[in-house]
């Protein structure tokens, strides 16, 4: 009898110890009993008969051998998640395949017609235009057969063809090995040719049969990236999402694990599976908040590229046009290497940015268009151009107001305002997502006068229909584009030039291409500047680069304006004389004096509790457990929203130079809380915000 010491995929720490009459390799996945449920577990190493200490005959057996097994690799990179982030080992394997659902799926066999794969016959007769018949004859003819791949690259469909900024960069990387690990940041502005480029990295890879991994920030993006990906590969990448079904998910994660040649994009937690033959990672958009999980296990999927990357001896490109500081951190110390493209694809000028002085041109009271953003408007519009309308909130007004006593209406599980959706005739909590009547009856003084105070998309919308009648407006959000159907329809209008005005939140700014673009319009410029959030600046800087960098990618040069109340702030400067390295070096130096990061790493303990009284005797332990250890911690204090989802929320955080000291300190810190208490403590490694 072998013994060996198995990680159930469930909320589960530490390794069980199982039995079974044949010996089995370290990585074999295999079925569990546990507590009389069966569950998918991985074998981490055996352990020898003498080693154990109370009474064999209560070991269970493993139940069956699974037809799968994770690489050595595979398994170190998710045990250092684990460590690092504070996520349970259990959960850590579990999140990297999803589900056990994804691992038990029996899949039916695809279609091949001409080198191209379909999932079922209804798709290859639409795609191809065949008859029912015509299908028939060309089964029996054997030109139509089943195959278990999913995913195949015959050729390349379209050439990519690189200007000679592009090919330069490709022959300088491309000399460091496939065999060895490098990680590279293309940092280049928008519309620089960012994403053809990292594709003639992704068709090495694919003519070496390799496998590739391509993270995006936004599901969203996955169906449009997908649609270049075709053009220049002539076949469909695997996408990988919480939206996918059981059925495409276990289909990824039996070509993955078999080790077949294959591209998958997806969203962060695609970082989390398990390749058997990865050599190509690319973070696109690597800047962005997005890629940090903060709801449930908390991790940044861009950091475990490049460690993912560094275990599996591939190459990592960290890609984009407005780096965070902690990548140009790593380059300033040579641990990544950059390469820069400062020259638009279509040879366009970039845009012009100005800045509108509020103070002097404030628009009436009830508008929110300046004079001079209304003029420029409607020159762009005469001229057959588009023009994008930004503002960062969604909704028809953030703030609902009792005319009488002055009261805001706030939702009842959350510290927050209620915003007012017009077209849902609906308020809503943006935290905890409940609903509520537009009518309401004041709290305070039982008033059901109130008015809308503030803008929100609908509420620009309703003032850009008025100023600019007769051409097509659509907002651009988040909720407009859950809708499959749709969005195909938009972006459709979008590229035939039907739909003149784009009112837009924050995922405009996000890898879409809108070639008729000349005019963006920034409403509000001060709305994030004075956050408590430490990184408000560097992120309202990228977010406005971003979105600048829509105008003006085809054709002439396009123009940005900003309407802001504060001229002289340095964030503005920078964007007006596109001087970011001057940004960026101020920003560095700030955020030294202030030991933030990336000079410093940050870990955050969240305590979540329903009754207040409970949530103090919680703090004043921890606080005192960290001075009994002479362990330095800030807090307690409020979160930035002190009662969300019917909890109060308070925050410790600890500073420590690296990462192995601040986890040091967190896990000894931990280990004397009260085990009735960890239930409530959730730990946040590099948030995103502390405030």
């Amino acid at each position: 009898m072998y013994y060996f010491k198995i990680i159930p995929f469930a909320l589960i720490d530490r390794p069980l110890i199982y039995k079974c009459k044949e010996k089995i390799k370290r990585g074999k996945i295999v079925e569990i009993s546990v507590r009389k449920k069966e569950l998918i577990g991985v074998v981490l190493s055996e352990i020898v008969s003498s080693e154990i200490t109370f009474d064999k005959k209560k070991i269970l057996e493993i139940s069956k051998l699974n037809f799968y097994s994770f690489k050595s690799t595979h398994i170190e990179f998710i045990e250092y998640l684990s460590k690092h982030y504070f996520i349970e080992l259990g959960m850590s394997f579990k999140i990297s395949i999803g589900s056990d659902a994804n691992l038990k799926k029996q899949l039916k066999n695809y279609l091949l017609l001409n080198h191209h794969i379909y999932e079922n016959k209804k798709k290859l007769i639409e795609h191809n235009k065949l008859s029912p018949k015509k299908f028939l004859v060309l089964q029996n003819e054997k030109q139509i057969v089943e195959t278990e791949l999913g995913f195949k690259f015959y050729n390349k469909k379209d050439n990519i063809e690189l200007n000679i900024e592009q090919d330069a960069i490709f022959q300088k990387i491309k000399d460091d090995s496939y065999l060895k690990y490098s990680c590279h940041l293309i940092n280049g502005v928008t519309g620089s040719g960012k994403t053809e480029l990292y594709f003639k990295f992704i068709y090495q890879a694919l003519k070496n049969n390799k496998q590739v991994l391509v993270l995006l920030p936004e599901i969203a993006l996955t169906e449009d990236w997908s649609k270049r990906f075709d053009k220049y590969f002539g076949c469909s990448p695997y996408v990988w999402h919480s939206k996918q079904t059981v059925s495409q998910k276990a289909r990824i994660l039996k070509s993955l694990m078999l080790g077949e040649p294959c591209v998958v994009v997806g969203a962060r937690s695609a970082v989390l599976l398990p390749f058997q033959n990865l050599k190509l990672i690319i973070c696109d958009e690597e800047h962005d908040s997005s890629y940090k999980q903060d709801d449930g296990p908390k991790y940044h999927a861009r950091d475990m590229s490049i460690l993912k990357a560094s275990k599996e001896k591939a190459m990592c490109l960290l890609v984009s046009a407005s780096p965070s500081l902690e990548t140009l951190y790593n380059v300033k110390n040579d641990k990544i290497k950059q390469y820069e493209l400062n020259s638009q694809f279509f040879k366009t000028s970039l845009p012009q940015i100005k800045l509108i002085d509020m103070n002097k041109f404030k628009p009436s009271s009830s508008s929110w268009i300046s004079k001079t953003m209304f003029e420029k408007t409607k020159v762009v519009l005469k001229n057959e151009g588009q023009v994008l309308f930004f503002l960062n909130r969604r909704g028809y007004a953030p703030t609902k107001m009792c005319v009488q006593c002055h009261s805001v209406v706030q939702c009842k599980n959350c510290s927050t305002n209620l915003v007012y959706h017009k077209s849902l005739g609906r308020l809503i909590c943006h935290h905890c997502a409940k609903m509520y009547e537009n009518n309401q009856i004041c709290t305070q003084c039982s008033s059901s006068n109130f008015i809308s105070l503030g803008i929100g998309l609908e509420r620009l919308q309703e003032e850009v229909i008025r100023l600019f009648s007769g051409n097509k407006v659509q907002i651009f959000s988040s909720d407009t584009l859950r809708n499959k159907k749709n969005k195909k329809i938009f972006f459709e209008e979008v590229h035939q030039n039907q739909i003149k005005i784009l009112i837009g939140s924050q995922i405009v700014g996000k890898s879409f291409h809108f070639p008729n673009l000349k005019l963006v319009n920034i409403i509000d410029g001060d709305s994030t500047l004075h956050s408590p959030d430490f990184r408000a600046i560097e992120k309202t800087y990228q977010l406005f680069q971003q979105v600048a960098g829509r105008s003006g990618r085809e054709g002439s040069q396009g123009d940005v304006l900003i309407q802001t109340y504060n001229m002289a702030h340095p964030l503005f400067q920078s964007l007006m004389d596109q001087d970011r390295n001057l940004f960026i070096e101020k920003e560095l130096l700030r955020r030294e004096q202030s030991a933030l990061p990336p000079y410093f790493k940050i870990g955050v303990l969240n305590i979540l509790h329903k009754n207040q009284s409970h949530l103090r005797n919680i703090t004043s332990d921890i606080l005192q457990k960290s001075k009994d250890l002479s362990i330095h911690i800030y807090g307690p204090t409020p979160a930035l929203i002190p009662y969300k989802k019917s909890h109060f929320h308070q925050i410790f955080f600890l500073k420590e130079k690296s990462y192995k000291e601040l986890e040091r300190k967190i896990s000894q810190l931990r280990s004397l809380i009260d085990p009735k208490n960890q239930r409530f403590l959730s730990i946040d490694i590099d948030p995103i915000s502390i405030s």
